[in-house]
């Protein structure tokens, strides 16, 4: 049994309307489905070989969980990429000497400037990364890229080791200026080879999104 064109629509509406809200999602589940139509097939009423699929793949009545699953299992491939980013920039000798020299200077602002200022880079530094995301951001306006889970998630960590360096900032001001100076020199480093891994997953994000985009339009 080959479906037509108006039979995968009628798949992509009926998984919306079944609460699969993310369209890259609803996707591969199509691929899936009609695949498995196609193959599995036993009659040529189509409803009643959809409603078959879709048991086979976990439904019971509502694809709300399938939804959930779906989300939760992408969330769990993004983590991971972001842990072997991490570990990957330290496998790259150029990441290395771009990171000693780096850090070198600001070792050297932090013994040789006030206080005072050496903080204020050091929070100039912390905002910094949110102009990357800002230019990213207008650059998506007009795009259309919808309602995608892979976006979701790329944008998540991209901003996720700003959303955690909130909480030690806010303690610095317990202890001295000595070790608010060395807390700073650990962290900022810390806070900018996760931020470069939480983008580099976000441009994979958006590589795959355009890439899904253009394959609907063959």
């Amino acid at each position: 049994m080959e479906l037509t064109k108006e039979q995968i629509k009628y798949i992509d509406h009926h998984l919306e309307n079944e609460g699969i809200k993310y369209w890259d999602i609803r996707i591969e589940m199509i691929d899936h489905i009609v695949s498995d139509i196609e193959k599995n097939a036993i009659s040529i009423d189509f409803k009643k070989e959809l409603a078959t699929s879709l048991k086979r793949i976990g439904s019971k009545g509502t694809l709300k969980n399938i939804n959930t699953i779906g989300w939760k299992n992408t969330n769990a491939k993004y983590r991971r990429e972001y842990g072997k980013g991490i570990v990957s920039f330290f496998k790259s000798t150029k990441n290395i000497v771009i990171s000693t020299f780096s850090v070198l200077i600001y070792y050297l602002i932090a013994e040789y400037f006030s206080f005072k200022i050496f903080k204020n880079i050091s929070f100039a530094l912390i905002f910094l990364p949110l102009l990357t995301f800002l230019f990213q951001s207008i650059k998506q306006i007009g795009k259309k890229y919808g309602r995608s889970v892979n976006l979701d998630y790329g944008t998540t960590y991209f901003l996720f080791a700003f959303l955690m360096i909130g909480t030690p900032i806010q303690f610095l001001k317990y202890t001295s200026e000595t070790n608010q100076k060395w807390i700073l020199l650990i962290l900022i480093p810390l806070y900018f080879i996760a931020t470069y891994s939480g983008f580099k997953l976000y441009k994979k994000a958006i590589h795959k999104i355009e890439k899904m985009k253009s394959e609907m339009k063959l």
